[in-house]
């Protein structure tokens, strides 16, 4: 990416992190230190970096073994939440819980362009690990703010690159994704279950080991605690 930046002949100065988690920013201090930039955040992104940098032996480390340097938040927010780029303003939005809390956006107005990072999801299976108890609604909110600022373009975190990055196209199908979690979530009782339905209905999304990931979460965040048991009625 930095040798792909440095082509370009631009001039880096502003790398902004839309979430916490921690493949979304580990290498950012890199690209900053490469290239004299400043990591940006909003006040809630920036307290999320700090939750997954304490988790990192015990999650990411164990995902990406080896792969990932030493990471420090370095992350700032910025005055107002603008920045200007060429003269133009860049609005950085804070829209709550998406697949995690403290998500933010990038609206860019005169392009009619959001990078919405997690928000929004193209082409690829939705991360609802962190989705419980209300999460999805909050996500659904979340997405309600993205499309009120109607943009024409979305960049997300995960996309098929096959796709375009039409905005209303992606807006409706990440809603299509969390209504039908919440459908399939109350036909099935078991995780593996849920997994294959959601496949079934989602047959053309790449990595399927999110939605297995989400899956095993939600499940175990169903299950009754040891020693108790679910009465029916």
């Amino acid at each position: 990416m930095g040798d792909w930046v440095a082509a370009s002949g631009k001039n880096l100065t502003h790398i902004f992190a839309t979430h916490g988690h921690g493949d979304h920013w580990f290498t950012a201090g890199l690209m900053a230190e490469r290239f004299g930039a400043t990591v940006v955040a909003s006040e809630g992104t920036i307290k999320e970096m700090h939750r997954n940098a304490a988790i990192r032996p015990q999650f990411w480390d164990k995902l990406f073994p080896g792969q990932i340097p030493d990471a420090p938040v370095t992350a700032v927010t910025v005055p107002g939440d603008r920045l200007t780029l060429e003269g133009h303003e860049l609005h950085i939005v804070e829209v709550g819980h998406s697949d995690t809390d403290g998500t933010s956006v990038l609206h860019v107005p005169d392009l009619g362009l959001v990078v919405a990072g997690d928000v929004i999801y193209n082409g690829v299976h939705q991360y609802l690990a962190e989705s419980a108890d209300g999460g999805r609604d909050a996500w659904r909110k979340a997405v309600t703010v993205v499309e009120d600022l109607r943009p024409r373009h979305i960049v997300t975190g995960h996309k098929n690159k096959e796709l375009d990055d039409d905005a209303a196209r992606a807006i409706a199908e990440t809603r299509a994704y969390l209504d039908a979690a919440d459908e399939l979530l109350a036909r099935h009782d078991d995780p593996l279950g849920f997994f294959h339905a959601m496949l079934e209905r989602f047959p053309e999304r790449l990595n399927p080991g999110a939605l297995w990931g989400g899956a095993v979460a939600l499940y175990k965040e169903k299950a009754p605690a040891p020693g108790r048991s679910v009465g029916r009625r």
